[in-house]
């Protein structure tokens, strides 16, 4: 079943110009997807127009087959059984913490919603704060109850709009995957607004990309990684070497290897991505390179070919050091070629 769909949306200010230009995004009951971009460029007026809280101006959203609003019907907030969830905790602070997750329980008795309240915070491993204040909490915890709270509406959407990037990276992480496994467990369909290209690799099935309103890509992570559309989608998705060269003789020569360009007419320019993956150290073949710097986070290390700099990662758990000459290889197949 298809779990969330719109169909060309379109949405702007009043007496202004259009914010999102025809968006559509499909995906199945219980997956998770992602809306990746920069700031500014439509992401979270998206989760307001699922939710309702904005109204669109052409276009369809449906909700697990149900058409919450077209041109002819736009279906209250309140019935939409939405989740929305922001950047930061939303919980009543008069409350205790399993109070906070009770009042989104409906129609069952106080001790039935006792109980359901009780299995969700077990399940987020908080059942040992059920009697604490929102204030007593740390940032975290907090954001997890506002998510346990959602989940005991039990939503067919749950919309998060980057729930945990205000939070520690190890901690973000930690609670990210908890969440999303145990939302992925209840087949609850997520779609995650981010900007953080590692966040959208490591967590979503289908990965919608956003530039100016624009749904300019979208696929599972591999094919968004190494198939991007073009050389800003490539050099958006991390560190990456990026040169303007042109064709000759159906080939790019660069002082670090010649690559294959016969998709292109010789006297065309065009851009080279080459990711570090893509340059490999070798123990005694290839060409010969000079360090110039290394960052330890992700053992980068920038090398130097006749004044051509690149970065690359070194597999070993021993580094080589400043001034040392390495051999290098290209990995062909994870070199990008695009027009200008």
């Amino acid at each position: 079943m298809v779990g969330l769909q719109l169909e060309n949306v379109f949405y702007k200010y009043k007496k202004g110009q259009f914010l999102l230009h025809n968006v559509s995004i499909s995906c199945k009951q219980g997956e998770v997807i992602c809306l990746l971009g920069p700031s500014g460029c439509g992401k979270s007026t998206v989760l307001k127009l699922i939710a309702g809280l904005e109204n669109l101006h052409c276009g369809s959203i449906y909700i697990n087959g149900k058409v919450v609003v077209n041109s002819n019907f736009c279906m209250p907030t309140e019935e939409r059984n939405v989740g929305l969830i922001f950047q930061h905790p939303s919980l009543f602070p008069h409350q205790t913490v399993i109070e906070n997750v009770m009042f989104a329980i409906k129609s069952l008795s106080k001790i039935q919603k006792f109980n359901v309240a009780l299995d969700i915070l077990q399940s987020i491993n908080m059942i040992a704060y059920k009697d604490m204040y929102p204030d007593m909490l740390s940032g975290g915890q907090q954001q997890l109850i506002t998510i346990a709270r959602a989940i005991a509406q039990k939503p067919e959407v749950i919309l998060l709009d980057e729930p945990f990037s205000s939070l520690d990276t190890a901690l973000r992480v930690n609670i990210r995957r908890h969440v999303l496994s145990l939302l992925k467990a209840r087949e609850i369909t997520v779609l995650l607004v981010t900007h953080d290209p590692e966040e959208a690799l490591e967590v979503a099935d289908i990965i919608y990309v956003m530039r100016d309103g624009y749904i300019v890509q979208h696929g599972t992570p591999y094919e968004i990684y190494y198939n991007p559309k073009d050389h800003m989608l490539a050099q958006f998705f991390g560190e990456i070497n990026h040169f303007v060269c042109t064709v000759k003789d159906s080939y790019i020569e660069l002082p670090i290897g010649k690559i294959p360009a016969q998709s292109f007419t010789n006297g065309e320019e065009v851009v080279v991505c080459i990711r570090p993956e893509a340059i490999i150290p070798h123990p005694d073949k290839g060409i010969k390179a000079v360090v110039k710097q290394i960052k330890f986070f992700n053992n980068m290390i920038c090398v130097c070919v006749d004044d051509c700099l690149c970065w690359m990662r070194f597999a070993n758990i021993v580094l080589p050091q400043v001034g040392d000459t390495i051999f290098i290889l290209l990995d062909l197949n994870k070199i990008l070629l695009f027009k200008i």
